[in-house]
């Protein structure tokens, strides 16, 4: 893959988008879903940090605090996975933080040749589920007991 400079994102005066560091996961504030994750999957800071590709990791700061960290992993050359942990405060800065990670997951579309992008959303996570339609996948199938925790997840799409 071509090593790419993406651009911190500033979409107000209080709101930005900035590269993943290791630190935006400490100081994350565990949503109920996330918090059964980090139960579930031992050391799970670090799971996220080393499964996290350091050039398409971004975390959205709203108001000084971290309120989401997402980004992209290559699966194999086309296709390529979204990842999110939201935080408390994602809320207040939602329509930011949409705008600037679908900028971001945009233009690396483009500069990956991405042929399918997919997300996988727990069934019964609204927010997880309106970000992902909001950066505009569909619900492609359902993967019974999918999830660490045995639940039903969605497999998202966007071509």
């Amino acid at each position: 893959m071509p090593l790419i400079q993406f651009p911190d994102i500033k979409i107000n005066q209080d709101e930005q988008i900035v590269p993943l560091m290791y630190a935006h996961l400490q100081k994350l504030r565990l949503k109920e879903h996330e918090q059964l994750y980090a139960s579930i999957i031992p050391n799970y800071l670090d799971y996220v940090w080393d499964s996290a590709d350091p050039k398409l990791s971004w975390a959205a700061i709203g108001k000084n605090r971290v309120v989401a960290v997402f980004g992209l992993r290559s699966v194999w050359p086309g296709l390529m996975e979204v990842w999110m942990l939201p935080s408390e405060g994602l809320e207040q800065h939602a329509i930011s933080f949409i705008r600037g990670s679908k900028s971001l997951i945009d233009i690396a579309i483009g500069d990956y040749d991405v042929n399918r992008l997919q997300i996988c959303v727990k069934k019964d996570n609204t927010t997880a589920f309106k970000f992902a339609k909001a950066l505009g996948f569909e619900v492609e199938s359902v993967m019974t007991k999918f999830g660490p925790e045995g639940a039903d997840y969605y497999m998202m799409v966007r071509f």
